[in-house]
């Protein structure tokens, strides 16, 4: 999902950052502020990692939850008061601030040294202006298709690992009387953002990481071939009769947390469901196989064009820091680290860093992500509606798409709204 990407504008925190200096100075803060967004376990384990990091290096940590990340965070600096180190969940944000010397970047050994156990393309994702402003904490994973292992076995096809393979295994399953297909893009004002995974995920492939860039900035049309593909070769997943439960039009209205449920069903309403690791969380697929997860879901990699070519959609937060006091940049610093996250991995939270003991998470299913899936990508890329202009991305990439998929206008045009939407430069 996506929020407002535009200029946040203040320059004035009143902590000595505007000059961008990556070297700390004085002796260290006593106390330092961290702002996020997130909660719940993650929350609760976040907490608990840099607890023990900042009792062992003498300062304490004063944490301070945003219910609204753009809203609170545009407001703190306006007043000249941001909070030492923020975690943004949007790379897009993040830039802006780093574009009025609200930030501090990292030094180049740290950056080296992030990179050798970072998943490819991490590091470029908390770029800005050839600066490296954020590194990641905790991530989720979009890349996904969930089925019901049982239900599965029984039909005796081999699980799609390309995606010509996955049109091939859509078609063999309808071709026996089956229903391939739950898609589920109802979210109330925000109905339509699940589709943007689906797109996001398929430009990635069609169009390949950097063509995705581009894509993300504008540099390259939703109507340029390789982004139409994508959008073509969800319609023939998602038009064609007989694949998709209730129909195509039902894509609209059923909801994106629980469209997933009829995987479970005897006999199965669906057998493949794409949606993000929340889904195998409380709220998502039902409790009574929630209680059961590592024995009735299987999960597996959203499939590659060809083999090697895996990349990965991501969400998550990156770690920057508004001031360059010395533990604030510690502080800063280990977040990013593959030190931090053994409570928040223990939690369910994903560390980016391929390093990490994925037997520490808490499931098989997401041990079988980490290994699989995550940590064998070639390239990791954040959520592009999160990085577009939230004209587009919170607007025009959620209402269009909604539109094709009811009948209202046909590719072409759905695709020309989105492109007319964007923002002059």
């Amino acid at each position: 999902m996506a929020t407002t990407t535009g200029c946040l504008g203040g320059t004035d925190n009143g902590s000595g950052s505007g000059d961008g200096a990556t070297t700390a100075t004085g002796s260290g803060k006593s106390s330092i502020e961290v702002m996020y967004g997130f909660g719940n376990e993650q929350e609760a384990a976040f907490q608990k990692d840099l607890n023990a990091f900042a009792a062992k290096n003498g300062f304490t940590i004063k944490f301070t939850k945003a219910g609204s990340w753009d809203t609170e965070i545009r407001t703190r600096i306006a007043g000249g008061s941001p909070p030492d180190v923020g975690l943004f969940p949007q790379p897009g944000v993040m830039c802006d601030v780093a574009s009025d010397g609200g930030l501090v970047a990292y030094d180049d050994a740290t950056v080296t040294t992030a990179k050798e156990t970072l998943v490819p393309g991490f590091v470029e994702s908390g770029t800005c202006a050839g600066k490296v402003y954020g590194l990641p904490s905790a991530v989720s994973v979009k890349s996904l298709l969930w089925y019901d292992q049982a239900a599965w076995k029984e039909t005796g096809l081999t699980f799609p690992t390309t995606m010509d393979e996955l049109l091939k295994v859509t078609d063999d399953l309808r071709g026996s009387g089956k229903t391939p297909w739950c898609i589920a893009a109802e979210s109330g004002p925000a109905t339509g953002w699940p589709i943007t995974d689906w797109i996001e995920d398929l430009v990635l492939r069609t169009a390949g990481p950097e063509g995705y860039d581009k894509w993300v900035k504008g540099e390259m049309k939703f109507s340029d071939p390789d982004v139409k593909a994508a959008f073509d070769y969800f319609h023939t997943i998602a038009f064609t009769e007989g694949n998709v439960l209730g129909g195509t039009k039902a894509i609209a209205s059923t909801n994106f947390q629980t469209g997933g449920n009829a995987l479970f069903k005897s006999p199965p309403g669906c057998y493949l469901f794409k949606q993000a690791t929340f889904i195998a969380g409380k709220g998502g697929f039902p409790d009574e196989v929630l209680a059961k997860l590592d024995t009735t879901v299987g999960v597996a990699a959203f499939p590659a064009k060809e083999a090697g070519n895996n990349p990965v959609l991501v969400g998550g937060d990156l770690a920057a820091a508004f001031n360059n006091d010395k533990n604030t940049l510690a502080l800063r610093n280990f977040i990013a680290s593959k030190d931090n996250g053994i409570e928040t991995g223990k939690a369910g939270y994903f560390s980016p860093h391929k390093t990490f003991d994925v037997s520490l998470y808490p499931s098989k299913t997401l041990q079988t992500i980490a290994k699989d899936v995550l940590y064998a990508s070639a390239a990791a890329r954040f959520d592009g509606s999160d990085l577009m202009p939230a004209k587009v991305g919170a607007g025009t990439f959620w209402t269009e798409p909604i539109k094709w998929i009811n009948g209202q206008m046909d590719e072409d045009q759905m695709l020309a709204s989105i492109d007319k939407s964007w923002p002059a430069s």
